[in-house]
């Protein structure tokens, strides 16, 4: 990312040549701009916060002795309980799995899943991804925190009398909520079955962000679990570009700099009509953050002469060789 985006750095759109679809991230839009401004923060800053306690419960329940999936975790060495929480590498991925934009970080590494209101779904994922749950929130109605935690499961549904303490497997978890969460809500610890501990390690919880202000002269925000993916409207392209800002000290999440671009697109538009006068109208755009393995790098912008529906927004991000390109802070404004 070496030279500058600037709204007045606009490009014609040719009507008659249709834009790809679906529309992937233009990482090289990404590479040719400057390199996000990365600021410290400051030490001594203390947050504190009334919270209110639940209480766990352990159960004994009998099965079948069937098979269980096979989770994609490690197996500590011995296979006790005991072991599996004190392994320092499982905590590891807790402390070090990055906290996904938009959200912000509850509680890390702990012994305990949520007990909390509003619960949603759960997903078991193949590794302990806090940006893949981050996504499966964004995506979810009313989803407003999120839990991903490790669990040691058994290999087989235990049974009392034929296979009380089976081997463990090991399960990374994803849960998601409607309500905000604290930690003193991971009070989930686990619970019997048969013989065998099922327990739970590595456990961090991350609420969600509120929305960008509204913008004037648009309608919005609406939330979006992706960035927008549009097809053709019965064979008229509707897109009509994207404008990427790299974070600075003078530039943040404003999705308000997208509506800026997309009334200066018209603009251009206006002034370099088709052959018949006509000229597409921007009238929709769609703000996100684009992260770069788990970094913001910037303000995505892309721009649309129809409003669509937040169905269409599916793409969740991409990925160039080894690095992982995501979505955050999805938001959607229509011109009024």
């Amino acid at each position: 990312m070496r030279s500058a985006c600037l709204i007045s750095a606009l490009v014609a759109i040719a009507a008659a040549a249709p834009a790809p679809t679906p529309q992937l991230i233009d990482i090289a839009t990404v590479d040719a701009a400057p390199d996000p401004v990365m600021v410290s923060a400051p030490f001594d800053v203390t947050t504190d916060k009334a919270l209110e306690k639940r209480d766990a419960f352990m159960l004994k329940r009998d099965g079948d002795c069937a098979p269980q999936p096979a989770g994609s975790g490690p197996v500590p060495t011995p296979d006790t309980d005991a072991a599996f929480l004190a392994d320092s590498g499982l905590q590891a991925l807790a402390t070090n799995a990055p906290t996904p934009d938009g959200y912000s970080l509850a509680f890390s590494n702990k012994d305990g899943s949520l007990s909390a209101s509003k619960y949603i779904a759960l997903y078991t994922l193949t590794s302990f991804d806090t940006l893949k749950c981050a996504s499966l929130c964004d995506q979810a109605p009313d989803c407003e925190a999120f839990n991903t935690y490790i669990e040691r499961d058994p290999s087989l549904n235990p049974n009392a009398n034929d296979c009380a303490n089976p081997p463990s497997t090991t399960n990374f978890k994803c849960t998601l909520w409607g309500a905000p969460i604290v930690a003193e809500q991971a009070t989930n610890k686990g619970q019997w079955r048969a013989s065998f501990k099922v327990v739970i390690t590595g456990s961090n919880g991350y609420n969600k962000a509120s929305p960008p202000d509204p913008i004037h002269g648009f309608t919005g925000p609406t939330g979006l679990g992706g960035a927008i993916n549009a097809p053709l409207d019965n064979g008229v392209n509707t897109y009509l570009g994207n404008k990427y800002y790299p974070f600075s000290q003078t530039q943040g999440y404003t999705p308000s700099t997208c509506a800026a671009a997309c009334q200066a697109q018209t603009g251009y538009n206006s002034r370099h009509p088709n052959a018949d006068g006509t000229y597409a109208t921007c009238s929709f755009i769609n703000a996100y953050v684009l992260s770069q393995n788990a970094i913001p790098q910037g303000l995505y912008c892309s721009l649309y002469s129809k409003t669509w529906a937040p169905s269409f927004a599916t793409n969740y991000g991409q990925y160039r060789g080894s690095d992982r390109f995501t979505v955050s802070r999805s938001y959607s404004y229509t011109l009024a």
